[in-house]
């Protein structure tokens, strides 16, 4: 047989190109593979099974629209067909996600954890309970998608001269999210970070995907946490994967969600509690085994640092309200060790009852690592009330060590400059400050405390503790303070087209329902000197037991052909408003005010061509109103937050009364 002579230059060039002084082939993931098809369930039958599905996988799971979630549901895979592996039950867990109200919420679907089935052939999926809209997910991430070519291609991605740098001497080595797939997992798009006030505790996690969750070879868990980062954001809708770490059984650390591992992004784990917590997860299923020895000291020396980044007591107790979980509604206030399992905050089993169980060891164990530590320094409230008219309140800042130490405490301004500074030797400490320099009150604005201490025994100096917090805020809102969308909020507050959500509160972040949506438009019109219709009955079923205005507010949208609601005699007042229907709304809106609208013609937008053409041209005149200032992509499908709704109208009353500023 002859060989093609292209097939001897290439492997020649990749194996000559291997021993080339400083070269190296880093590890740089395939790109993954999402996709799902449609169970056809069969009808009157409360148990059935689907046929075979040849579907190259490395992960599986199960999603449905509308509320159709079966009673139970299991896959198996196979490698060829005729070999199967066992039924694997699929779990869903409803606060295995994203905090309520938050826009990543607003765009997630309906689904189970993925399952982990290695590098599969063949799928096949039973299902327990009547059901509608099943939908068989699988992600590959395996590469055996690639044509010869996009092999070619990703073997010179992978290689690199040189040395990557060390990490930093108090952080655990970890396999960062380029290395995994985190980059290659979110794409081209850019996930909106948040980040909270301050870490207050850490949630333990299990994995629990597959029947041989526990499997798994040391080289296959990168792909694992691949195929769990491509299912949570191609299948689940989020923006990224739900942990901010994840220990696998050999003890090797993986970054998880983006947004800096030092910091308090805000991840999608445990739903209520995200915003005040870092999320770790074993790479396994601790149902009935308890992680390995190596995975246990994995998460021991990377609990001490992350809770010491954060100056974090692991054996204290928080106190936090929940934004509503499966086991503690909204409001509840909630009191849970610095480290928790996740079932401490939600309906669940997780991280399964052998981990569990090992919660007060692996506390004392963090407790114990590291040398000496300050524990708090942050001001106990992360707003102060006041302003440099009326003062401020006094902020208290206590703090405590685990040592005798010599202390300062400074308190600076975004510049630097110094506004106080204490000192003193002891185990605790606490410093007030009345918000004033030589008496004068200071302006409006965040400040930062830093606390420095050496051990009187002559130990190493602890990390420093540093926060910032805020002094007074520029009316109405307060919790909006140095958005970019601030002035838009203040904008439409003047105009009286909101009353926030709660006192000197607007909640910029939460998503906007369609019952909100028609009281902002319906002030809206009225802002603009129009009167409004009487606001008589449409035949909306669905809004009934809304308080009488809210209805008014709906039937006058439709009589102004704002809204034709969702469906015959269907408002669905509490579903959320997506981008591409905030541009109906107010395009319909502005030309029910009598306003000329632009042709609509092309704005380069990339993402909205799919969309119908009355969907496309709303979008483009909203951009030629300079309503919108996207660029290249609109992100149509994204739910609406109530701080880019108010920069919407905030520049649409710019058209209906020019004379107002931006």
């Amino acid at each position: 047989m002859r060989i093609p002579w292209r097939t001897i230059s290439v492997a020649g060039f990749f194996a000559a190109a291997l021993f080339l002084p400083g070269l190296s082939l880093e590890t740089v993931p395939p790109p993954a593979e999402t996709g799902y098809l449609l169970l056809e369930a069969p009808t009157r039958t409360d148990v059935w099974m689907s046929p075979p599905l040849e579907i190259e996988a490395t992960a599986a799971g199960l999603s449905w629209i509308d509320g159709g979630a079966p009673e139970h549901a299991w896959v198996r895979s196979s490698p060829d067909g005729s070999n199967w592996g066992p039924w694997v039950e699929l779990q869903s867990d409803p606060d295995h996600g994203p905090d309520p109200g938050t826009l990543e919420e607003g765009s997630e679907r309906d689904a189970t954890d993925p399952v982990w089935v290695g590098e599969a052939r063949f799928l096949q999926y039973r299902v327990e309970g009547s059901s509608v809209d099943l939908h068989a997910e699988y992600v590959e991430t395996a590469g055996r998608n690639l044509s010869a070519w996009e092999k070619v291609k990703l073997f010179f991605r992978r290689v690199s001269f040189g040395a990557g740098a060390a990490a930093q001497p108090d952080q655990p080595a970890m396999v960062s999210r380029a290395e995994w797939g985190g980059d290659a997992c979110v794409g081209d798009r850019e996930p909106e970070r948040h980040y909270a006030d301050r870490v207050e505790l850490v949630f333990l996690h299990h994995s629990v995907h597959g029947g041989n969750a526990n499997g798994y070879a040391a080289d296959e868990a990168k792909d694992l946490v691949y195929a769990i980062c491509s299912y949570h954001v191609n299948v689940r809708g989020w923006s990224d994967i739900g942990y901010n770490f994840i220990v696998d059984k050999y003890g090797t650390v993986y970054e998880g969600r983006g947004g800096g591992v030092d910091t308090g992004v805000i991840a999608a784990h445990t739903g209520g509690f995200n915003s005040y917590s870092s999320g770790i997860t074993f790479l396994g299923d601790h149902t009935s085994v308890a992680p390995t020895d190596a995975a246990q000291t994995a998460l021991r020396r990377l609990a001490a640092w992350k809770l010491d980044v954060h100056h974090v007591d692991p054996l204290s107790v928080v106190t936090l309200e929940s934004l509503g979980s499966t086991k503690y509604p909204e409001g509840t206030i909630v009191q849970l060790p610095a480290v928790s399992g996740h079932r401490d905050a939600s309906i669940t089993a997780c991280p399964g009852p052998a981990c569990y169980a090992l919660l007060d060891p692996f506390r004392a164990g963090i407790s114990e690592e590291g040398g000496p530590k300050i524990y708090g320094g942050w001001p106990d409230r992360s707003f102060v009330d006041g302003s440099p008219q009326t003062g401020y309140e006094p902020v208290t800042i206590p703090f405590r060590f685990t040592e005798p130490m010599e202390w300062t405490l400074a308190i600076q301004d975004e510049g630097g400059a110094l506004m106080m500074r204490a000192d003193g030797v002891d185990e605790s400490g606490s410093v007030t400050w009345d918000g004033t320099v030589d008496g004068e009150p200071v302006p409006v604005g965040r400040y930062l405390v830093r606390i420095d201490a050496v051990p009187v025994s002559g130990a190493d100096a602890p990390r420093s503790s540093s926060f910032s917090f805020r002094v007074g805020f520029n009316p109405p809102f307060r919790d909006d303070e140095g958005s970019i969308h601030e002035q838009d909020i203040a904008t439409i507050s003047e105009a009286g087209i909101t009353r926030g959500c709660g006192p000197e509160l607007y909640c910029p972040s939460a998503t906007v329902t369609r019952w909100q949506m028609a009281l902002f438009l319906t002030r809206f019109h009225t802002f603009g000197g129009l009167a409004l219709p009487e606001g008589s009955d449409q035949g909306f079923s669905d809004i009934t037991d809304l308080p009488p205005d809210y209805q008014l507010a709906i039937n006058q949208l439709s009589e102004l052909g704002v809204t034709r609601g969702t469906a015959p005699g269907k408002f669905e007042p509490f579903a959320t408003v997506t981008r591409w229907q905030m541009a109906l709304f107010l395009t319909r809106l502005l030309e029910a005010e009598g306003i000329v609208l632009p042709d609509g013609s092309d704005q380069g937008f990339l993402d909205i061509v799919d969309l119908p053409l009355d969907y496309q041209t709303a979008i483009n005149q909203l951009r030629q109103m300079n309503v919108t200032n996207q660029e290249g992509e609109y992100h149509p499908d994204q739910v609406m937050p109530r701080d880019q709704m108010a920069s919407f109208l905030a520049r649409s009353s710019s058209i209906v009364l020019p004379g107002v500023e931006e």
